[in-house]
């Protein structure tokens, strides 16, 4: 099979709908599956979807080192196939416990996949990383949006057309990967694969970069309780769960829209790192509205300031991360862009948990409001005092960076 010079953006942008859209068909019926259907506790059903979650951590952490020195190609078919075998035998085999244990390896899988997607986001042609960036943030929603409404209705049908269904899908992306996914592997990573690299970054970078994925770990973790704890404060203020429903149907709307305008606006937004600064703000907004918030509106506007804020700040960071890394490491860092979002979001609901059985909603609320100010704050000094200094890989002319890099 020839060999492409490049994946063509659109390709990248439909495969992570795909697997989204897969993925999402799992994990929103993992805890009424195993509670109602399989008779598990929700303690049970925790530890679960916590090991789901440090299955995706090793395989972004592991994922991305592996990019930077393997076959992207080889790499990304793997995680397809993958995928799709372990939702092949979840047709047959969904009792306990191999549904438990087919749930951890697609979240192996996912965090593969998404490692990989990422990575080579980071490695088209450096005037168009931004916008691809944004795309595919703006497709990975879509893919949710679609796969959490059918998801319902699939459901009600039975386990075996579900997976069944997604089974189906990873197929069709399958062959989309062979024919659309085979690229020059030197084109992609910036480097022979067969060399081996220890790439250091500069220490301005460095700061940056690791103030970036600590800040990554936090505010997943507390964005986590949107997603966690939020349902039941709403209730036992006496609104319906169909209420809370509808707070996320408002969300994937706005994410969809703000996003099509941010691709839209592409480079006109010069300044990444205020992007960054502005989704954070928002983000910690949402939380200090919720302190007050005792009617649906006030909630209704909780989700609109934390919508803002992910839509702005979430596909900036990938971007971010990537012009300060290298081209020889791009893997590496996009694996751990992967990592500490997941690792913050494993931990978020037995976080907000602890804090709640030992003081109350609000407390929550309040403290998850000041940790994002004092976040912002470190996070504006370190890009001030380092940023002058920083090295933007996707500035500097790739080859010199090449055969520097390999030195």
């Amino acid at each position: 099979m020839a060999q492409k010079q490049l994946i063509k953006t659109p390709w990248l942008i439909a495969g992570q709908f795909m697997n989204n859209i897969g993925m999402s068909f799992i994990w929103p019926l993992t805890t009424i599956y195993m509670h109602n259907v399989l008779g598990k506790s929700l303690t049970e059903t925790g530890v679960v979807l916590m090991l789901n979650s440090v299955a995706n951590v090793l395989a972004s952490t592991i994922g991305g080192r592996i990019f930077d020195r393997g076959n992207p190609y080889h790499l990304l078919l793997m995680g397809i196939g993958l995928n799709g075998l372990a939702n092949f035998a979840l047709i047959f085999f969904h009792g306990w416990p191999w549904y438990p244990l087919l749930l951890v390896v697609t979240g192996f899988a996912s965090g593969w996949l998404n490692t990989m997607f990422n990575a080579l986001a980071a490695s088209v042609p450096r005037d168009k990383v931004r916008r691809t960036f944004t795309l595919m943030y703006l497709a990975a929603n879509l893919g949710v949006v679609f796969g959490t409404m059918l998801v319902g209705i699939v459901y009600s049908m039975g386990m075996q057309l579900l997976f069944s269904l997604t089974t189906s899908l990873f197929v069709i992306f399958l062959i989309i990967a062979l024919f659309e996914y085979n690229v020059d592997s030197s084109n992609v990573t910036g480097v022979d694969p067969r060399q081996g690299q220890n790439v250091q970054l500069p220490r301005a970078n460095f700061h940056i970069v690791w103030t970036f994925f600590i800040s990554l770990f936090i505010i997943w973790l507390l964005y986590e309780q949107w997603v966690s704890n939020l349902s039941v404060y709403m209730t036992n203020l006496g609104m319906p769960l169909r209420n809370y429903s509808f707070l996320w149907t408002i969300n994937a709307g706005l994410l969809v829209l703000i996003q099509s305008i941010l691709s839209l606006l592409g480079d006109r937004i010069k300044n990444l790192y205020y992007q960054f600064f502005f989704g954070m703000l928002f983000v910690g907004l949402s939380f200090l509205s919720l302190v007050i918030a005792h009617d649906y509106p006030h909630f209704i506007f909780a989700m609109v300031l934390l919508t803002i804020g992910e839509a702005t700040w979430s596909p900036a960071m990938p971007t971010l991360v990537s012009q300060l890394s290298p081209i020889s490491a791009k893997g590496r860092y996009q694996g751990l862009v992967q990592a500490f979002c997941a690792l913050g979001r494993s931990l978020g609901p037995l976080f907000g948990g602890v804090i709640i059985d030992n003081w109350s909603y609000k407390a929550l609320f309040l403290l998850a409001f000041v940790v994002l100010l004092i976040v912002l704050a470190v996070n504006v000094g370190v890009v001030h005092l380092n940023h002058p200094r920083a090295v933007n890989y996707m500035k500097t002319d790739l080859k010199t960076n090449v055969s520097r890099e390999t030195k």
